[in-house]
């Protein structure tokens, strides 16, 4: 990776609102600041949106019904304009 070249991180989560938080200020934490971060949500029914929300525009939040795993994921792909 060259030191110019952006990253978008794709954090899939499915009822993963009490470990959310800690994602993402692990991924904010890191000497390489990603372009964006892109939650994307597989229906959960737990605390994970207002946990998402708490970030306000620090991150890309998407929720979509539950549908897996691998849907999560690409979903984040197809959002993501980094590499």
């Amino acid at each position: 990776m060259t030191a110019h070249q952006m990253t978008s991180v794709i954090v899939p989560v499915y009822n993963g609102g009490r470990f959310l938080a800690d994602a993402i200020r692990s991924v904010m934490a890191q000497n390489h600041q990603p372009l964006e971060i892109i939650v994307v949500d597989d229906g959960s029914t737990d605390s994970t949106p207002e946990v998402a929300a708490s970030f306000g525009d620090a991150i890309l939040y998407h929720r979509q019904e539950n549908a897996g795993a691998p849907s999560a994921r690409n979903k984040g792909l197809s959002m993501a304009s980094g590499g």
